[in-house]
């Protein structure tokens, strides 16, 4: 058995690459899905904001914002209350693709989870969570040292 790193980080990269495969029809790759439904669901979310939700590097959200930009997704917008921010805003076109996304990630966590009951589904997506604390407390731990 592979130690728990390596084995979710192989799912991951899995996922990543499916998602890629789906989503390269629309001109989409890595993250930028990701984004497009963050700022679906948080409309005139900043950039900031965004990186924060996402626990992406900032620099990796500004150039996958441009790429949906430029693709007709999003609107990126100086914010009227503090021009240093950029406000983020999902396009007709952004809305109509995110249902896609949506149908194209609830397919995949079908075949996924395909083979658990939904006791054991909700237990597992409970020990993943318990996980993902974990880690933030260890991160948050050495970087408060």
């Amino acid at each position: 058995m592979l130690p728990i790193n390596k084995t979710i980080s192989m799912i991951e990269r899995f996922n990543l690459m499916y998602r890629n495969q789906q989503f390269k029809q629309y001109g989409l790759h890595g993250y930028q899905a990701s984004f497009l439904l963050e700022i679906v669901r948080h409309p005139n979310i900043s950039q900031d904001e965004l990186t924060k939700n996402m626990h992406v590097d900032k620099s990796n959200v500004a150039r996958g914002c441009q790429a949906l930009e430029a693709s007709g997704y999003i609107l990126m917008q100086k914010s009227k209350l503090d021009r240093r921010y950029v406000e983020l805003e999902a396009t007709q076109k952004g809305i109509e693709l995110s249902d896609i996304i949506i149908d194209i990630l609830k397919k995949q966590r079908h075949f996924l989870m395909q083979d658990f009951n939904h006791e054991d589904e909700m237990k597992f997506l409970e020990y993943l969570e318990w996980l993902k604390r974990r880690a933030t407390q260890l991160l948050d731990s050495e970087i408060n040292q």
